[in-house]
């Protein structure tokens, strides 16, 4: 993934003025091998917004959020969360700073639906404390907060991908 993209950020929520990233990669290189998977990456992530990291297959996108994540670490760069460097080197430690990931579709159990699926997916069985009722209302909540429709009791595995 080179550097030299086009990044658009989508606002859903006031930063403080001033406030510093919410996330920021520096100068991130990462290979395997005599492969350049990531090769002097940076990025700024303002608090409140979203982005999308588009490319080709192969392009280091996915090797660049694992990073982020804690399932790489990078052979060169510096990660920041809100200002403030971070050594993060395991999902634990990326969950300690805030930081969460959506994997890709594929990593989904088709069989199971939406609701499942994130029940299944949260760390430290954040939603599982007030069972399945806690956790569709804590989705609803997120969904009128970032404006999306998600349609929880759906089976994953007849959802088309991209949605």
């Amino acid at each position: 993934m080179s550097n030299d993209g086009v990044t658009r950020a989508a606002t859903v929520g006031g930063a403080p003025t001033g406030a510093p990233p919410a996330i920021e990669l520096r100068g991130i290189s990462k290979s395997f091998g005599p492969v350049k998977a990531n090769q002097d990456v940076s990025l700024t992530i303002a608090p409140g917004t979203i982005h999308g990291i588009i490319g080709e297959n192969g392009a280091g996108k996915s090797t660049l959020m694992s990073i982020l994540y804690g399932f790489y670490e990078a052979d060169s760069g510096e990660i920041l969360v809100d200002g403030q460097p971070k050594r993060i080197t395991s999902s634990s430690d990326a969950i300690a700073a805030g930081i969460g990931m959506v994997h890709q579709h594929f990593m989904l159990v088709e069989p199971f639906t939406v609701l499942e699926n994130v029940i299944l997916g949260a760390e430290g069985g954040a939603l599982l404390a007030g069972g399945k009722s806690r956790a569709r209302a804590e989705l609803q909540r997120l969904e009128r907060e970032y404006s999306l429709e998600v349609p929880v009791d759906a089976v994953v595995g007849d959802l088309p991908v991209g949605l």
